[in-house]
């Protein structure tokens, strides 16, 4: 169900399903949602955090979205930084902390940290604005990727403009695309300016390659082609105007600041505007920042990215454009309103009942571990107040948080791999990082996050997770396979087990006398091998 709330001043009217948007009294429109069922709000959690823990739904239904969106936007931010020197303590050794520390840090948020709707939108937000460790120098300073996450973090419900200024000044950013350093040009030298960064502003972070419509289609020339957002004159020109900044500190922490000096201030000619001589770079910085906020190509690039990394891979025309004209105006003449934007990509109607097939999305490997885990309230060991296990990433998921092999993500956005996928003219981003060798390692990894010495209530050792099965093994004492279909369809299907997956676990239970540890295994990682479980899609 879907009500109409008007924000007006110091207090809010409430209006039924069907109030015409002219009958509210203020330009701001808030279509609020009810949770009406558990399936309901098990998926609202399933897209807006890291996965719903045991009872969390329960505790949503009945109750209205806008209410817990606005306690979680309400919350003290984690602070990956902060963790990861908690992190860098509990393991007591090394001289600073390193990526594994980091990635600790990052697990304890993610599984136990409060603000999930800032932390989810935030490792969405390092997909698009990506900043890698992979880079040769940032690989020593896991310190500064840490705050990068947080600056991400922090500016994940501000305005797209300022989080395009942090990020395009953090030092972090600067190293990874280069522009740190970059000097103006010199005709007797032969220097010019570095483009890295120019080009990529444009291409991954704001405008895009081609002119969309507000629907995130392309501008088609007369020919039928897509028409381009820039030209190479435009990164050559973009390119001095990203000259003159350096470090400010030898930590990679705050931002980088200008040396005036080493800046271009000649005319330049950019997307179409004027820059004037003699404009400083911090001035200069500023008027990019408006040009590409007021972009026509930014609104639905910027949003149809953020929608396939929260919500499905193909979105539709209307999806898109519903949640790109929030962008434009959140209904208080502000572009760019992140907050707005979220809200409008996670209450579309079509999240809750467009068919699965343009209603879903594979999960991401790295995610997957952090859903099964949280669905099984896991916890450290031997009275652990920290995670103490990285999850073998660097071979088990073919992904870690800020971590892609380039600036292009772990895997393109419209990437469509061969057979009914791409004749079905959809895309599966995903799949592009998912072969044999990742099935096998991410399943064998699931099958041991089972196995029966992590089911020890004692938990002794603070190196492992351990999750909590009681439950399912009560229900494989009293023989209830019904029963442990219906706790397995709630803690991992948002309620809604398909019926074939519910027929191959009956059919593999038969009732003989196992230890019940075993049986749980057995029968959970059938249901969590499956691709029912890894692909998020809409089965109401």
């Amino acid at each position: 169900m879907n009500i109409l709330v008007c924000d007006s001043g110091d207090s809010k009217l409430i209006f039924g399903a069907n109030t015409k948007s002219q009958e509210c009294p203020t330009k701001l429109r808030v279509f609020d949602m009810q949770f009406d069922s558990f399936q309901h709000a098990s998926r609202w959690l399933d897209l807006s955090t890291f996965g719903p823990k045991p009872a969390q739904a329960e505790a949503l239904n009945n109750k209205y979205a806008k209410a817990w969106f606005d306690e979680q936007i309400a919350l003290p931010i984690s602070s990956h930084v902060s963790q990861c020197e908690k992190q860098f303590i509990a393991q007591g050794f090394g001289k600073k902390p390193s990526r594994s520390t980091r990635i600790r840090a990052w697990l304890d948020i993610a599984l136990y940290g409060e603000d999930q709707l800032r932390q989810r939108v935030g490792y969405a937000l390092s997909q698009i604005f990506v900043a890698s460790d992979q880079d040769a120098t940032l690989i020593n300073q896991s310190t500064a990727v840490a705050n990068y996450n947080d600056l991400l973090c922090q500016h994940a419900f501000g305005n797209y403009r300022e989080l395009l200024k942090a990020v395009s000044l953090s030092p972090v950013m600067g190293q990874y695309l280069t522009m740190v350093g970059n000097k103006k040009g010199d005709s007797a030298t032969g220097r010019r300016p570095d483009e890295n960064y120019a080009r990529e502003i444009l291409q991954l972070f704001s405008i895009g390659l081609y002119q969309r419509e507000l629907d995130g289609s392309y501008v088609l020339d007369g020919s039928g082609s897509p028409m381009p957002c820039y030209d190479e004159k435009d990164i050559q020109e973009l390119a001095r105007v990203m000259t003159g900044w350096n470090f400010s500190d030898s930590e990679f922490i705050s931002p980088m600041i200008s040396h005036e000096n080493d800046h271009d201030r000649g005319e330049k000619f950019i997307l179409g505007h004027l820059f004037p001589k003699n404009i400083s770079a911090v001035k200069e910085m500023d008027m990019v920042m408006d040009i590409l906020l007021h972009h026509p190509s930014t609104a639905p690039n910027i949003c149809r990215n953020i929608i396939q990394r929260l919500v499905t891979s193909n979105p539709s025309s209307d999806y898109v454009r519903r949640v790109s004209e929030t962008f434009v105006d959140n209904g208080a003449g502000e572009a760019g309103d992140l907050k707005a934007v979220i809200w409008a990509v996670l209450t579309d109607d079509e999240v809750y009942t467009a068919p699965s097939q343009s209603m879903s999305k594979v999960r991401e490997p790295w995610l997957t571990l952090i859903a099964v885990y949280r669905a099984l309230n896991a916890q450290p060991g031997g009275g652990s107040e920290v995670v103490e296990t990285d999850l073998v990433y660097l071979k088990t998921c073919n992904q870690y948080p800020l971590g892609s092999p380039s600036v292009f993500n772990f895997y393109l956005p419209d990437y469509a791999p061969k057979g009914v996928v791409s004749n079905n003219n959809l895309v599966a981003p995903e799949l592009q990082i998912i072969d044999w060798a990742h099935i096998i390692n991410v399943h064998n990894f699931i099958y041991g996050i089972l196995r029966l010495n992590l089911q020890d209530v004692k938990k002794p050792s603070n190196k492992q997770l351990y999750i909590n099965v009681e439950i399912f093994k009560s229900l494989i004492v009293e023989k209830d396979i019904d029963g442990f279909l219906q706790e397995t369809s709630l803690r991992f299907f948002n309620g809604n087990m398909p019926e074939p997956l519910k027929h191959v676990i009956r059919e593999q239970y038969n009732g003989m006398n196992l230890d019940p540890g075993k049986w749980v295994q057995r029968l959970l990682f059938l249901a969590l091998s499956s691709p029912y479980f890894h692909v998020q899609e809409n089965r109401a």
